[in-house]
């Protein structure tokens, strides 16, 4: 049993090293060398592990699902294709199955190897509100130098571009980006109410709707973006007290749901036998069952309190 944990891991690690790197090929020293010289290059595991992605690739393009959207993956700063990072968190769960069955149960290597992309979903999720957070924040200071810019008479698109080297990310980001599909020839508002729609931003919806109104009916723009920039500041207060008051909810809510997954991963360590019979049995496989049902009602009703729309 330790040598098969051990041969997984190594395998893992390497289809890791490779799905994280990308795939590796010898040196070409001249420009004639034949693309079929390049695959003898390269290794059997680089092989192996580009046929995975590939066919990765193709089984999530023939179903229409990814576990991972594009943009989540933009979103949270991961310069990775989708089917690389789902190579990547297989390997990973092997090498989790692997050493909780070294160590303890099979049972134990199931649970560690689900969490891997529960908790790598999570992750990506923390990452992306932060961006949110981030973004929001900026929003008010971000409107307040346009309006002072177009008051002093530059155009929209000039603003927009000095704005982006002015701001950090991730506003500063996402306006240069404005800018460049702009200068590719996307309609500014479109482009405006995409930023919106990839930060889940109603504020910053309302600025492209009011820049779009301004453009078909005319109007003072810097006097609008002043009053929208006020009102964001409100709200952006408003949500910062919500945040302070329910701070201990979400925190109890973290608490009590990592609790349960603690002590069972210390009892299958201490106690694999004992917990081995939550399998082996039938009324073991019901209480578990059980239990899982009970334990996502609880997540989804403390989310739903301590989750409070404003």
């Amino acid at each position: 049993m330790l040598l098969l944990g051990v041969l997984l891991v190594t395998m893992s690690l390497g289809g890791v090293y490779v799905a994280v790197n990308g795939v590796p090929v010898g040196r070409v020293d001249s420009a004639r060398i034949s693309r079929l010289v390049v695959q003898e290059r390269r290794s059997l595991l680089t092989r192996v592990t580009d046929a995975v992605i590939n066919g990765v690739e193709a089984v999530m393009r023939r179903q229409g699902w990814r576990p991972f959207g594009a943009r989540e993956l933009e979103l949270a700063n991961v310069a990775m294709p989708v089917a690389n990072l789902v190579v990547m968190l297989l390997c990973i769960s092997v090498v989790a199955f692997s050493v909780g069955l070294v160590l303890a149960h099979a049972l134990l290597g199931l649970l560690l190897a689900v969490l891997v992309p529960v908790l790598a979903k999570v992750w990506l999720s923390r990452r992306g509100a932060r961006q949110r957070r981030a973004f929001a924040k900026q929003l008010p200071q971000g409107l307040q130098m346009m309006a002072a810019s177009l008051r002093a008479g530059h155009s929209l698109p000039r603003v927009l571009d000095a704005i982006s080297k002015e701001l950090d990310a991730p506003m500063g980001e996402e306006l240069a980006r404005v800018v460049n599909e702009n200068r590719l020839g996307r309609d500014l508002v479109e482009s405006l109410e995409a930023v919106a729609e990839r930060m889940q931003s109603t504020d910053f919806r309302w600025v492209a709707g009011a820049i779009s109104a301004q453009r078909e009916t005319g109007g003072n723009l810097n006097e609008i973006l002043d009053q929208v920039a006020e009102t964001i500041r409100e709200r952006l207060h408003v949500r910062m007290q919500v945040m302070s008051l329910s701070a201990e909810g979400r925190l109890s809510a973290v608490i009590l749901m990592g609790l349960p997954v603690c002590i069972g991963i210390y009892y299958m360590l201490v106690s694999a036998d004992t917990m081995s019979l939550f399998v082996a049995t039938g009324i073991g496989k019901l209480l578990l069952l059980g239990s899982a049902v009970l334990y996502l009602l609880g997540g989804l009703w403390m989310r739903s309190i301590v989750n409070i729309e404003f």
